[in-house]
This record gives C-alpha cells, sequence and structure tokens, in this order.
C-alpha cells in the first residue's frame, strides 16, 4: 500500500506518495534542512496535516518584511522624480527655458518746446544732418551737440535734449544714450559731460563738424 505524505507551507504544498521508506526518506530530509523544533516528534501524516513551523517559513516572512521598507523607502525630495500632481506643464517649462533677464528699459523726456526747425537763417536739424552725413552714434551725438550749442544756443544741454533731437531726425536712438555719450567723451573725446549730465563740444569735436565731415570718399 502507498503512503501519502502532504506538507502545506502556507499553501506552498509539498506532496510525496510511494512506499513507505521512501516517504519516511523524504520527510527526514525535509525535516533536517527546513524543520525549527528538532525534537518534534516524527509521524507520518496520512491525512489532513497540522501546519509545522518552519525556518523556510520564517525566513521567508523575514525576507518579505525585511524587502518592505525597500519598496516603500522613498528617496530625498531632490532625487526624488515628480509625482504626477506635481510635474511642469510644458507651458511652465518653455517659460522656465526660454526666460531671459528682464533689461529695464530707460525712458527719456521729449522736450515740446525745442525749435529744431530752420528759422533766421539757420538750418533745421534734419538739413543740417543731410550736410554733414554722419554715421555713427558717436557722429550723431556729435553734431546734435554741436547744433545744440553753437547754431541753436541752448544753454544747458542734457540727454533729454540729445533724445529729442533723435526723434526729430527720426533716426533710432541707442538703447542707452548716456553710455554712448561716455563712448563719445572718453573715447572720441568730441564732447565733455559733467557729473550733472550737462553736455559741450570740445575743440577737437568743433574741428571733426566743420574739417572732417561729410567725410571724404577715397576713389
Amino acid at each position: 500500500m502507498a503512503t501519502r505524505l502532504k506538507i502545506d507551507l502556507a499553501q506552498g504544498v509539498l506532496e510525496v506518495e510511494g512506499s513507505e521508506t521512501f516517504v519516511k526518506a523524504i520527510y527526514a530530509d525535509f525535516k533536517a534542512h527546513f524543520v525549527e523544533d528538532e525534537t518534534a516528534e516524527e509521524s507520518l501524516v496520512t491525512a489532513k496535516p497540522k501546519r509545522t513551523r518552519t525556518r523556510k517559513s520564517t525566513r521567508t516572512t523575514t525576507k518579505s518584511n525585511s524587502r518592505k521598507p525597500a519598496a516603500t523607502k522613498t528617496k530625498p525630495a531632490d532625487d526624488a522624480a515628480p509625482s504626477p500632481e506635481t510635474e511642469v506643464s510644458p507651458a511652465e517649462v518653455d517659460e522656465i527655458t526660454e526666460a531671459k533677464p528682464v533689461v529695464e528699459k530707460i525712458s527719456y523726456n521729449f522736450i515740446e518746446g525745442l525749435s529744431l526747425g530752420a528759422a533766421n537763417g539757420r538750418p533745421s536739424l534734419v538739413e543740417f544732418m543731410d550736410t554733414k552725413v554722419p554715421i555713427t552714434n558717436e557722429e550723431r551725438n556729435l553734431v546734435f551737440v554741436h547744433y545744440l550749442q553753437h547754431l541753436l544756443k541752448v544753454d544747458s544741454i542734457t540727454i533729454d535734449h540729445l533724445y529729442t533731437c533723435y526723434k526729430a531726425a527720426k533716426i533710432r536712438a541707442p538703447l542707452n544714450i548716456e553710455n554712448s555719450l561716455q563712448v563719445t567723451a572718453n573715447q572720441r573725446h568730441w564732447i565733455k559731460m559733467t557729473k550733472a549730465g550737462t553736455l559741450t563740444v570740445t575743440p577737437a569735436g568743433k574741428l571733426y563738424v566743420e574739417k572732417q565731415l561729410p567725410k571724404k570718399i577715397k576713389n
């Protein structure tokens, strides 16, 4: 008659069927490796077996418990990938990647009462510009200051006067007229700019306007 052995290890069922000697050998080997209590009474189970705590089930439980924290362990906030609720929208990504430093626009005042037209034999600003043909911003700055000082006889020439000249001549003004005037004064030495911001033409600048402009074209 065949002998049958059935062991339920948390439903990981081990069933052995064969001769009594064979079944006892399998059970002895199983007990030697897995049964925690070495003094437990050996019994041949032919009916529903009694559940036995084994080292395997203990290790399985311990291993399962040890894995649980690893599975739920979270990375630091800096390394964690954003959850769907915290993901940045495409529009925000574009705004972040394409954001540029905001350059504050400098505003100037247009002087309404500044007479830049022709009067009493004096050419208008535009006519004077046409005779001198300044090309660079430094040359334009010089011609404007020269016109205001020597033809229009303005006592105190300011940056707003230069801005008004650019507008009247319909020429695009430098984004920072003050910086442009600093170059004209410090590098070209054509004008002087006081700490108060008033402007005057230097002798070198006056000579340049009268003798060097318009520039002669070499053949």
